[in-house]
């Protein structure tokens, strides 16, 4: 905004008794103050524009041909959406030559900030100065800034607002990892410590870069945000601290993940992201956190252990009344290579499936006359017995099958479709 220039004349009306030709000859150009105020940023030297979150510099600049002999006092900025820092400001001195004529100045410097986009004014500032008339001889005066007027937008189509971001012109990014102990046990404990800096800008403008985490694997304890701002030489800088302490409660990997922090460099105009890396640690188990974390496991193999404890006996004292499976003693007679027994059961199930009792009269294919011979010579093994069984089984199903389906291919044949 073009700079605002004001020349106050002040008026040597003295409350003392000093007669009126004196003040009259003290009502000259050596009286006069000027005042100069103008909005800049960190790339802008007269702001009209400015981005959300962005440090603008209120610059007031007090001049007078004499000295100032008091503190100067400016008043607070009050109006809506605007966020200052008034609480330590300190003026900068110095002297100016202009045709020969030396001026005093005071210098000073407000930041401003806006935290939404929108039309901004900054309405007139009373600043009280006092300056000198002559030795021994001063005068206060009550002087008013101009109206000041700009707008701020985000700066960047990126910046949704779902992920946290700032502005500043330079910003920084560390942590670090403390462990209760070198070999990491249920119990033992892990800090991690975040520190956000940045300057031009204020620590409550800072957002925090650590999310909670909060898992089973451990318990967070998340300590106070330690927020500070300073100012040095003209330039503000913040940071805001993060601490969170893991209680781990189990063993095992814990991964903690990276984290990432987007910020508008308002000195260069375009948007960075500032990143930490993650880190996993490997957690041995102490005998309680190991129950505990197998608990479930351990509740589900004895129970699985019981029921099968439990079958065994009932098939126990069922088959003490009752023979056993034929399928059971034609495993145990070829685990035993006990053959003789192994071709008395196969021609049992031959007998009780298709009511023949020779395996010849079964099938006449190669492989299963091949098969049969095998069988009655010492080449036999368990291999040939499974086999033949479960093709007398296989032919049992597929009659069964066809005696089912025989009526319906017989009411088929006796009403064809039309």
């Amino acid at each position: 905004m073009p700079r605002a220039l004001i020349f106050v004349l002040l008026p040597l009306v003295l409350a003392l008794t000093v007669p009126q030709i004196q003040a009259a000859e003290e009502s000259s150009d050596s009286n006069r103050v000027l005042i100069k105020t103008w909005l800049t940023t960190a790339s802008q030297k007269e702001a009209r524009q400015v981005a959300v979150n962005e440090m603008i510099t209120l610059h007031i600049d007090l001049a007078t041909l004499t000295w100032f002999t008091a503190g100067t006092r400016i008043g607070k900025i009050t109006d809506p959406g605007l966020m200052t820092s008034q609480r330590s400001l300190k003026a900068v001195n110095y002297t100016e030559q202009r045709q020969g004529t030396t001026w005093s100045h005071q210098s000073w410097e407000i930041p401003v900030f806006v935290t939404q986009s929108g039309q901004y004014v900054i309405q007139p500032i009373p600043v009280t100065v006092e300056v000198s008339l002559s030795p021994g001889r001063n005068k206060e005066a009550i002087l008013m800034t101009p109206e000041l007027r700009f707008s701020a937008s985000l700066p960047s189509p990126a910046l949704t607002g779902q992920r946290p971001w700032f502005a500043a012109s330079e910003a920084s990014l560390e942590q670090t990892w403390q462990q209760s102990a070198d070999t990491l046990h249920a119990g033992d404990s892990i800090t991690r410590q975040i520190t956000l800096k940045a300057e031009s800008t204020l620590s409550a403008l800072l957002p925090n870069p650590s999310q909670p985490l909060f898992d089973d694997a451990y318990q967070t304890y998340v300590s106070p945000s330690d927020l500070q701002d300073s100012y040095n030489r003209g330039m503000y800088s913040a940071s805001r601290t993060e601490q969170e302490t893991y209680v781990l409660q189990g063993g095992g990997e814990i991964h903690f993940p990276a984290i990432e922090v987007q910020w508008w460099d308002s000195q260069k105009q375009q948007l960075n992201t500032l990143t930490l890396e993650g880190k996993t640690f490997t957690v041995k188990h102490t005998l309680q956190s190991w129950l505990k974390y197998y608990a479930p496991w351990l509740i589900a193999a004895l129970a699985l252990i019981a029921l099968v404890l439990i079958a065994l006996k009932a098939a126990k004292h069922y088959f003490s009344g009752h023979p056993l499976p034929s399928r059971y003693l034609l495993w145990r007679a070829a685990r035993h290579q006990d053959w003789p027994q192994c071709r008395q059961l196969i021609y049992q199930r031959l007998y009780e499936k298709t009511q023949l009792s020779t395996l010849a009269d079964f099938s006449q294919d190669e492989k299963w006359v091949a098969d049969s011979k095998r069988l009655m010579s010492t080449q036999i093994d368990s291999r040939l017995v499974q086999s033949m069984w479960r093709q007398i089984t296989r032919r049992e199903k597929e009659e069964s099958q066809y005696q089912v389906l025989q009526p319906l291919r017989q009411l088929a044949r006796r009403y064809p479709p039309p």
